[in-house]
């Protein structure tokens, strides 16, 4: 493992695989929310592939399709994260692509509006989803009031009422180095790796702009 001089930390894990792994992995959740705010971030999530302030959202789009790769990200309730699964040969174009989502959305307001209608959709579409809706009661009837007794998705009412404001406060207070991790595995060489996260994740400070929750 190498620590950055912005705190993020670099870990990665060699094989001989033709593919590779890249992921982002920053502690913070649902439980850093609150009542008023709650679905922040499973929001700010579905905005990282909206557009960049260097690439729009066809951009973004094609530029990962054009490397046949596997885009996913997920929010939990202490940890947020996004990867791409590449081949070994454009483990560099993953991290750009990576380093710029986290660091340089735009979270336009116009985007967040689609996106807020995508999950009002899932939330009509709870009822379907049984695991899902299994683990988010159990966690209720532990925690109950608390954060972590909360819907990861946000409360469907109060859904609306987010803004883009929001998520950048979220991700200011959040994204941050000490709070980040950045793990490559497969064909990879780990100096290489930890320069090139380096250059695409240089522009996150060290420490949070904000208050933590939580």
């Amino acid at each position: 493992m190498t620590t950055l001089s912005n705190g993020i930390r670099v870990c990665t894990e060699r094989s001989s695989h033709q593919t590779a792994s890249v992921g982002v992995y920053v502690g913070a959740g649902s439980r850093n929310e609150d009542l008023e705010n709650s679905g922040t971030s499973y929001l700010l999530e579905k905005m990282f592939l909206r557009g960049t302030t260097s690439r729009s959202k066809s951009e973004l789009c094609q530029s990962i399709e054009a490397m046949g790769a596997r885009f996913q990200s997920k929010t939990e309730r202490e940890v947020s994260n996004i990867s791409m699964q590449v081949f070994k040969g454009d483990v560099g174009k993953a991290v750009k692509i990576l380093g710029d989502i986290v660091s340089n959305s735009t979270l336009n307001a116009n985007e967040l509006e689609l996106v807020k209608e995508e999950v009002a959709t899932e939330h009509e579409d709870n009822h379907n989803r049984y695991q899902e809706t299994t683990i988010e009661n159990a966690h209720y009837n532990v925690y109950r009031e608390h954060m972590m007794g909360q819907p990861v998705k946000g409360d469907r009412e109060n859904l609306q009422s987010l803004g883009a404001d929001q998520l950048r406060n979220f991700h200011s207070t959040h994204y941050f180095g000490d709070n980040i991790v950045v793990v490559g595995a497969g064909n990879i060489n780990h100096d290489e790796f930890v320069s090139q996260v380096s250059a695409s994740f240089q522009s996150l400070p060290k420490q949070s702009a904000g208050k933590i929750k939580g």
